[in-house]
């Protein structure tokens, strides 16, 4: 298969509505082909201005953009690499040759095919106007499958805030694929969420995961109480899903005054809205970890944030997984001495920790892989402070940039997450930093 250099810009620029948005770039799944994660060597920092910690240790993957890097679950890992090949909003498949190392990533190019329900589109007055979130998976039988969102272009006629939506799609690999390897030629064959012919709220950035002999896809979907959150929904094969209602694994916290560092307007703004987006999921020493994004991809509050559970899909109805937690004691969200989340990597507040705004502004869409050696990464999306232009005020999603930082991994034999106090969680794993 040729490989390219990777693409100075991604090939399909994505329009959203900043307010409750449905659709955005976004940012995925944990499943890597190597997911027996191990502790490795390296320290966590604060990462705060003007204190005398070292910086995270953070590394380009590449020298060119990327939307949304998306770790490929694979049955065996590629003998060709140390690390998974991504694949994401950026239509091509990412892979890295030998042993990971800054901007060694290179790009070949994939493609989707959504013909197959042009006819649908037509007959209900829509069309597909573009796709995002390709997330790659090779299930336990060996066979492939793509969950992609798609954006559909509705009728004028409906109101404003329902022109435009997302459904999630399954695809199939296409006839032009070698016959070894990630395809990369793409069919898509059956809708998994939403409605071509009609308007919904969120639906997007799915992907596939199996537990226990049980295939799952995990996506942002929309809670009980009408706000967007991670989903998991039980299938009975990839494109069929299960009677079995979706369960909730994570959304807006309302409970003991929430968390302040989750409003997506930021402080003052008198707004209540939340955007909790972008669940991978993976299992780390035997607890599952779900790395996520809160705020807006193209605005200053994107984080990236971390929470644990002991199962897969919460055992407690209505418990989501827990967070990373850290006492606010200085009022830096605005409530002095009251719990607010202890995130990876955030490029909003100078004086909270793994503050990262001098080497990527909004890292969001993360996920933890491992390489064949046992070492533990942060995968994610950001901005280069060098190279973030804004129209209206916002970043220019095109100039999102894919990134990496080793992790520190420090659990406690024996421990659990249900007994460990969410404070604590915050030492389980932290960004490695460098002199």
């Amino acid at each position: 298969m040729r490989e390219t250099p990777i693409l100075p810009f991604p090939r399909f620029i994505i329009i959203r509505a900043r307010a409750r948005r449905a659709w955005r770039p976004v940012t995925a799944l944990l499943s890597c082909g190597c997911v027996a994660l191990a502790g490795c060597g390296g320290g966590g920092s604060s990462g705060n201005p003007g204190s005398t910690a070292a910086k995270v240790a953070i590394q380009p993957m590449s020298t060119g953009y990327f939307s949304d890097p998306y770790p490929i679950h694979t049955v065996t890992p590629n003998s060709a690499s140390t690390v998974p090949a991504f694949s994401g909003t950026t239509k091509q498949l990412l892979t890295c040759a030998g042993s990971l190392q800054p901007n060694c990533f290179t790009g070949t190019a994939m493609t989707i095919d959504g013909s197959a329900f042009a006819a649908q589109a037509t007959a209900a007055g829509t069309s597909i106007s573009g796709f995002e979130n390709l997330n790659v998976y090779q299930d336990s039988s060996g066979a492939w499958q793509m969950a992609v969102t798609a954006h559909i272009a509705g009728p004028s006629t409906n109101p404003p805030n329902q022109r435009s939506w997302n459904v999630i799609l399954h695809a199939s690999p296409g006839p032009a694929n070698p016959s070894t390897g990630i395809p990369t030629a793409w069919v898509a064959d059956a809708v998994l969420k939403g409605k071509i012919g009609a308007w919904g709220q969120a639906n997007y950035d799915g992907k596939y995961v199996e537990d226990s002999g049980t295939l799952y896809l995990v996506y942002s979907g929309v809670m009980a109480d009408q706000t967007n959150g991670i989903m998991a929904q039980a299938m009975q094969s990839a494109t069929v899903a299960a009677s079995s209602a979706p369960v909730p694994l994570l959304g807006d916290e309302t409970s003991n005054g929430g968390y302040n560092s989750e409003l997506f307007y930021g402080l003052g703004s008198g707004k209540t809205y939340k955007q909790i987006e972008t669940g991978n999921i993976t299992k780390v020493q035997g607890k599952y970890v779900m790395t996520y994004s809160v705020g807006g991809y193209n605005q200053p509050d994107y984080k990236a944030g971390i929470a644990w559970s002991d199962h897969f899909l919460p055992t407690t109805a209505g418990a989501y997984y827990k967070r990373a937690q850290k006492l606010d004691t200085a009022g830096v969200w605005g409530q002095p001495n009251h719990a607010e989340v202890a995130y990876l990597l955030q490029s909003q507040e100078a004086q909270w920790p793994n503050y990262v705004a001098d080497q990527v502004l909004a890292p969001g869409v993360p996920s933890i892989v491992s390489d064949t050696g046992g070492q533990t990464y942060l995968v994610f999306a950001g901005y280069a402070p060098s190279d973030a232009p804004t129209q209206d005020g916002l970043y220019i999603g095109s100039h999102r940039r894919p990134y990496y930082v080793r992790l520190n991994v420090q659990i406690p034999p024996n421990a659990t997450v249900d007994g460990t106090a969410a404070q604590d969680l915050t030492n389980w794993v932290q960004p490695v930093t460098s002199p």
